[in-house]
């Protein structure tokens, strides 16, 4: 008799939701004076699970006035933010880039910057996000080391799995709507949001022309994080509109972490196992699926709630013998 695993993968942790995630979160948005965080990949990663709003800024903002949009996104509760000035060149973004490290680093925001992976590096930014046409992630990975996070934009579910496969720390999904910050980019809607949640092993942004209404039918489709644009940076009090979505972004819960074969993966609240095979395609013959240490009867994987932290082990059982 022989066996083949599916998916298996190193394991990169769980999270929780509820209560307790708002105390986390809270906690985790305070300044801490005096401390070097996060000095290590693990600890931006930590805060990356954590996040649920990320900020990126503007084309249109004045330079001068990016740093008090920042100021009050961070107030208003923002977990990421991320620097992107399409046309302008590295040494131009510089001092601007340096300003927003300080203000992120400060404050405990994660601080990343769009493309440009030596000026990241130069003013200590926790990372970089890469579009598809952007620099090969191998080679970013290589300038920037395993302490920093990389994140990668996806279209289509052949880019999340490709994104994953080469070692993305998060994937943004979108534009859900079109929107002007990406001119002649189709809508992919909430669609692709489920398809990349469903598929990925780490967080995933949904991203494009998002409103505050709809930052919790991201979360329901399976993102982790909301990343909003224009919402913040053109309102008349970026402050206000942050903690906007931080209210909106709070009141949904997200889809939670569970481990199928030693992998984080993602299932929706409430799913029970064997909706989750069938959308995984884990319901043919001679598939056996271990549950916290035990075998449920596959007549009662319709009976069973999955939970955050869930352990799955997947075993399909292939050729002659028998299963005992």
């Amino acid at each position: 008799m022989a066996t083949e695993i599916l998916s298996p993968s190193a394991k990169r942790g769980d999270r929780g939701s509820g209560a307790s995630e708002l105390k986390y979160n809270w906690a985790m948005s305070q300044p801490m004076a005096g401390s070097t965080w996060p000095a290590t990949g693990a600890g931006r990663r930590e805060r990356l699970l954590a996040a649920r709003l990320y900020l990126v800024s503007d084309d249109t903002t004045p330079v001068e006035q990016v740093p008090g949009v920042l100021e009050a996104a961070i107030a208003g509760g923002v977990d990421v933010f991320q620097l992107r000035r399409k046309g302008v060149e590295p040494q131009e973004l510089r001092p601007l880039a340096r300003r927003c490290a300080d203000l992120c680093r400060e404050r405990g925001t994660l601080f990343m910057v769009d493309d440009w992976v030596e000026l990241a590096l130069e003013c200590g930014a926790d990372g970089v996000h890469l579009g598809q046409a952007d620099m090969p992630l191998a080679q970013a990975r290589e300038l920037l080391g395993g302490e920093r996070i990389i994140g990668r934009s996806t279209h289509t579910a052949e880019q999340v799995e490709r994104a994953v496969a080469e070692g993305a720390d998060y994937i943004s999904a979108g534009p859900v709507h079109e929107t002007p910050t990406k001119p002649g980019r189709p809508a992919v809607g909430f669609e692709h949001v489920a398809k990349a949640a469903r598929r990925t092993q780490v967080p995933v942004v949904a991203i494009g022309g998002l409103t505050v209404e709809e930052a919790g039918l991201a979360l329901e489709s399976g993102a982790d994080m909301v990343a909003v644009v224009r919402a913040i940076c053109s309102a008349p009090d970026p402050l206000v509109a942050t903690a906007g979505f931080r209210r909106a972004l709070l009141s949904v819960t997200r889809w939670p972490w569970i481990a199928i074969n030693g992998a984080p993966r993602k299932c929706r609240p409430g799913e029970r196992l064997g909706e989750l095979a069938a959308a995984l395609d884990l319901g043919g013959a001679g598939i056996v699926v271990e549950l916290n240490g035990s075998i449920p009867a596959r007549d009662t994987w319709d009976q069973i709630e999955l939970s955050g932290g869930d352990r799955l082990e997947v075993v399909h059982f292939v050729g002659g013998g028998s299963c005992d």
